[in-house]
This record gives C-alpha cells, structure tokens and sequence, in this order.
C-alpha cells in the first residue's frame, strides 16, 4: 500500500483496461496516490505539477516527480519511491553546518553552489511542463516503460496540456486513465474509511450545537456559524486538517444570508465536512417551532423514499436499481412526475463532495463491499421547505452501514 492505493486492485483494473501504468497529475491525484501534497505548484491546476507512476507490476515501486522545493519531503515520506525534482519559482538553500563561521550570505552561496546546478541555471516563472515530464521520462525508461501504454487522467489534463505530453513521449500509447482512477477510489482502503467517518462525527457535532444553540431571530451566517463553532470544538487536537461547506436554506422560498429566521421557517443543512482533504456529506432539516401539516407531511415522504431505497442499496444490485425503486416509491406516494438526476454518489478525495459513481438512472455500477455512498433524498418545494434527507454509508458485505448516529426525522428548533 503506498498513499491510499492497492496496488494489487490497481494491477487487477489496468490489465483489464490494457494499460501498463497509471501516470497520475492531478493535485487529488496526487496525494490520493501518495498521501503526500503535491505542493505549491499544484495550486496552478495544470498538468507539470507533478506526477505519479503507478506500474501494473507490483515489482515496481512508484515513481513520483515533485516540484524541487517538496521532493526531499516527499522522499523521505516515500522511501521506497523513485522521486525525481524538477524547478518551480520557489528558491530555497540548506545551510551548511560546517561553514557556521562565515557571513550569513557566505553560508546561503555556499549552500546554493552545493546543489549541483548548471551554472546558467535560472527558475522558470512558475513551473514549465516540458521541465517535468523529462523527469517523467526518466522514471519511465528506469523502469522499462518508455515504450509502454500509459493511462493519463484526462478528465483533468488541460488539451493543450495533453498534446504536448504526447510530442514529448512519442514512444509511449497513452491513453484516458480516468475511469481506471474512478474505479480504483470507488473501494476505500481503511485509512479512507476513517477520515470519512471522522467527517461524519465532526458535522453532526456541528448540527447538535446548532440544534441547541440556534433560535428564531438568528440570520442564516449566525446558524451557520454555530455549525463552524461546534465542528471546531470537536475537532480540537485532530492533527489532519478540517474545512466546512455548508449548503443551507433557509426559509418556505430561500432567504438571503442576511435575512432573520422567523417562526415555521422550515432549515435545510445540507453539511460537508472535509478531513485530511476527504470530503464526508450529510444533510438533516429542522424548523423553526413545528413543523406545519405539509412539511411534515413533505419530510415522511423523504423518510419513507430513503428507507425504501436503502433496503436495496446492498452489494451486487446496481446504482440504477437504487435508483428506480427510490423513485418509484416517491411515485407511489404521490409523486410520480418528480424526477431527480441521481440519489447520492460516493465520496471522497475531490474537488467537490460528490465523486463517482452516481447514484443514477444510468448507472450500470455494481454496489460492493468498500465503497463508501452518500445516499440522499432531495425534495425542493419552492413555497414549502426545501428538504434533503442523506446520511453516509460504508457498503459491508452484508449491507449498508451508517456512518451517522442523529435520528432522520425532522426536528424543531426553540
């Protein structure tokens, strides 16, 4: 295991899609295959930044190319690893112990003429391409793949970014290694299992403060920062990073941020919460005081679609099925005309919460045991509430898992 990759898994889906490496760039990617950031050169979101090499031989390490300024960190973070540098705009020196009686200045030349650098050695603007995939090459020769076929994350990869890549691998068949990618994240290892649970423990810590904390008069950013405070308090002393997106709505039409809540105003939280850079996602709706007879009567049908849909959501049926007999059961209670794109999705390492595979009409994918799904029942009724009913599940051999512990019914807030 090297970052949150099985390569056993990895070697098993690049032989059936003929690909005899990974070559992964994009920054999620990146630490996905690593566990390590990426650096500073991946805030650019181009293709250069860095790359990983994932072989279909297990024999083979992985190699990494790294921005110079993070490759020592990552070789020693990676000790198995090929890690290979190349320069980005950043200019950093190692002191030399042994010229501590010189000049400050003396000792930073010393240092900088110790790298082993040309002499007409000058840093690019921010970081150039054609810098890193020499790097690239190299670590492919090394490892007795400049000939090979390699899957690229092309649903990263700019166009222009591509073509260049192929001018200067002219040897190598690359092809989209996307949806090896997708297939390979789709079963969390249990390193990913756990911060996708502690993304769970913190949000609902979020939301009880909120539920006891929270009145009529309060504007949506004070509820919202009463979610913040008790996601911060639970996190206290968690040495992974911790970020919050929150997807509120407040009121029967949604107001503004500035907006007071006020007395049957109906509360959708719909909660991201982020830990060690995985994204968990849960949502709970409350109102203002109680609920009327149709919002209440709008959330049992949420409840009652969720439960239908999780009775199925079990390995070996597909995302589709899901899919159907949640909408047929919105359909039987009165709702046949509702059509909603998907019911959930899986999580974790992403630019946005909602990672493949979907939990859709179309969908052909088979639910197994590892997966992580986000399942969520979404009801928008502009002038009533808008609800959204999700909780997250680990897919056990024998069913779904619940990742989250506050009841699903709707509650009251004062």
């Amino acid at each position: 295991m090297t970052g949150f990759v099985d390569r056993q898994r990895a070697t098993h889906l690049m032989e059936r899609a003929n690909i005899d490496a990974l070559v992964l760039c994009a920054p999620e990617a990146f630490h996905y295959a690593t566990g390590v950031s990426i650096g500073p050169a991946g805030l650019f979101r181009r293709a250069g930044a860095g790359f990983v090499v994932v072989p279909a031989r297990q024999d083979l390490p992985i190699g990494v190319v790294a921005a110079d300024f993070n490759a020592a960190q990552l070789r020693q973070a990676l000790p198995d690893a090929v890690v290979r540098g190349h320069p980005i705009w950043i200019e950093s020196a190692t002191l030399d112990a042994s010229t501590s009686g010189q000049k400050l200045a003396q000792r930073v030349e010393a240092g900088l003429a110790s790298s082993g650098r040309a002499p007409d050695f000058s840093r690019p603007a921010t970081f150039e391409l054609a810098n890193s995939v020499h790097q690239l090459k190299q670590i492919l020769a090394g490892f007795g793949l400049d000939r090979a076929t390699i899957g690229v994350d092309l649903d990263f990869i700019a166009a222009a970014d591509f073509s260049a890549m192929r001018a200067m691998l002219p040897a190598c068949a690359m092809v989209d290694g996307s949806p090896v990618l997708d297939r390979l994240r789709a079963i969390k290892s249990q390193g990913e299992i756990d911060l996708l649970q502690q993304g769970i423990i913190l949000s609902e810590a979020g939301l009880e403060r909120l539920l006891v904390d929270a009145m009529a008069g309060m504007r949506q950013a004070d509820l919202i920062a009463l979610y913040r405070q008790g996601v911060a308090t639970a996190a206290a002393g968690l040495s992974h990073p911790v970020a919050t997106a929150e997807y509120v709505t407040l009121g029967a039409r949604a107001k503004g941020a500035d907006a007071k809540a006020m007395p049957g105003d109906p509360l959708k939280c719909d909660m991201v919460c982020t830990v060690g850079f995985y994204a968990s996602d849960m949502s709970r709706n409350f109102t203002f005081g109680p609920p009327s007879a149709e919002q209440a009567e709008l959330h049992a049908i949420a409840e009652r679609a969720f439960e239908d849909g999780l009775a199925v959501l079990v390995p070996g049926n597909t995302l589709a099925h899901v899919h159907r007999v949640t909408t047929d059961s919105l359909a039987r209670q009165g709702l046949p005309s509702y059509r909603r794109g998907h019911f959930g999705h899986s999580v974790g390492q992403s630019v946005f919460s909602e990672q493949w595979p979907f939990i859709a009409t179309d969908s052909d994918v088979v639910i197994e045991p590892g997966m992580v799904l986000a399942f969520e029942i979404p009801l928008y009724i502009d002038g009533l509430a808008s609800f959204n009913l999700e909780d997250q599940f680990l897919i056990a051999a024998d069913g779904p898992v619940a990742m989250n512990r506050l009841p699903r019914r709707l509650e009251g807030i004062g």
